[in-house]
């Protein structure tokens, strides 16, 4: 295994590999991992188009409001502040802690600093530390994060990666372990409300052909420990989470790429739990001073 730094469209970033994962991870493009492969296979792949559009790409990190917020604006602890579609992270750059081996993965952790001297702290002027870890083991590779409350009050948030999953294939089948559908508005923001998987919206707990697939949904009240996956003609992909993502959006474009996006929380999460709902918005809350911290598996099995 080893750890190596490139260059791409102009930035520092690093080839994270081992005997069957290639890894490249971008930490001045917001700790994007850009590309994955797997066995010489493309599963996670970035598109050149997408990305002088400044559109998302590769797995993107969405920090603090994952996805949408209703009319760009987000309600915490009694104020308003102006919101941005997949958050305030995902193109910054993070400063490299580290970038070596560990005798079982190569990885890269990138730290940001979220406080005043962010252009854009006034849209969420809570002071805290994020730190994301790369890791790229023998057929897996694991993400996680570190979220320090840095301020003196208590401080809400949510977080998620956006997988852009290469297609590859027609046949590609996927589940997700949810039980329930969050109702959407015209808009794709939750209105709050649950329905039955199955009901308006697929059931996912089965296998189901992506190209049969219109969504862009929030599914939850997932089966604890289980998980969601992928199916190629030639193999397979567990995305294994942690407890607090208990959250995953689908979305199934008519493109290359689709997305199982493991969240944290519901989109317009913030809106959501000021409204009431509170465990449907799964918005996380750490104590001044205080850490929380979570990650999410991508196993590749033949």
């Amino acid at each position: 295994m080893k750890v190596e730094k490139t260059v791409w469209n102009g930035k520092e970033g690093y080839l994270l590999q081992n005997e069957s994962m290639e890894v490249f991870v971008n930490p001045e493009d917001g700790m994007n991992i850009y590309q994955m492969d797997w066995e010489g296979r493309q599963m996670i792949a970035w598109e050149e188009e997408r990305y002088q559009r400044k559109a998302t790409y590769g797995v993107p990190v969405l920090y603090p409001t994952p996805n949408r917020s209703e009319d760009l604006k987000i309600q915490t602890f009694g104020r308003q502040y102006d919101a941005r579609m997949h958050g305030l992270v995902k193109n910054l750059p993070f400063e490299v802690k580290a970038a070596d081996t560990d005798g079982q993965a190569a990885l890269v952790t990138g730290v940001l600093m979220w406080n005043e001297a962010q252009p854009d702290f006034p849209m969420f002027p809570f002071p805290s530390t994020l730190s994301i870890t790369v890791k790229a083991l023998p057929d897996e590779v694991v993400w996680s994060y570190e979220v320090e409350n840095c301020g003196e009050g208590e401080m809400s948030y949510g977080i998620a990666v956006h997988p852009y999953f290469n297609k590859r294939e027609q046949e590609v089948k996927i589940t997700v372990p949810a039980a329930s559908v969050m109702e959407m508005t015209e808009e794709k923001i939750p209105t709050g409300k649950l329905i039955p998987a199955g009901e308006t919206v697929p059931d996912l707990r089965t296998p189901a052909l992506v190209d049969s697939l219109s969504l862009d949904h929030v599914y939850t009240d997932c089966q604890a420990g289980a998980h969601a996956e992928i199916f190629y003609n030639d193999c397979k992909v567990k995305l294994e989470a942690t407890e607090e993502f208990g959250h995953i959006v689908v979305f199934t474009p008519k493109a290359p790429f689709f997305c199982i996006e493991n969240q944290s929380c519901s989109t317009d999460c913030f809106n959501l739990f000021a409204k009431g709902f509170v465990r449907e918005s799964g918005l996380q809350t750490v104590k001044a001073g205080e850490k929380k911290s979570g990650a999410i598996r991508f196993v590749f099995e033949n």
